[in-house]
């Protein structure tokens, strides 16, 4: 097993089932993973956010229910290691206050500081808020 660790999130881990901007770098992060070359995180917010894609995509009329469920049984089988959001919620709270992101968000930050490693996200707009902010070096577009 690597050292190397890196903590995704939900916008990347959609990346990997549907196909949007970006899907081929976060196939390059799933691959990663899946060779061993990094171990993956996540909070366990990952869950209901990716679930929560999927149903929307459906509900759009983008993607059938079954590819709803073949996707959600394909990320169900991805190594990520989780951590409880309950654990991370006092340093979200406080990133989230020092920098204006979303606590949601903010649950990744705070993991990526607790293991000293970077989140890779395809969120810009997260990138952004944290631009010139002490987490800046903590997040990596996709």
């Amino acid at each position: 097993m690597t050292d190397a660790l890196l903590v995704v999130d939900a916008n990347v881990a959609v990346k990997w089932y549907l196909p949007e901007e970006g899907e081929d770098a976060a196939a390059g992060v799933l691959r990663a993973g899946e060779q061993g070359e990094v171990r993956m995180l996540a909070p366990d917010l990952i869950l209901p956010e990716v679930g929560n894609v999927l149903w929307i995509r459906h509900r759009r009329g983008d993607i059938s229910r079954e590819r709803v469920l073949s996707a959600w049984a394909s990320f169900t089988e991805v190594d990520i290691s989780l951590s409880g959001s309950g654990r991370l919620m006092d340093s979200a709270l406080d990133i989230a206050l020092r920098t204006g992101c979303a606590v949601y968000d903010a649950l990744y930050v705070a993991l990526a500081e607790v293991h000293e490693t970077e989140l890779v996200t395809a969120d810009r707009k997260l990138v952004r808020t944290l631009e010139g902010t002490p987490f800046a070096n903590s997040v990596v577009a996709l």
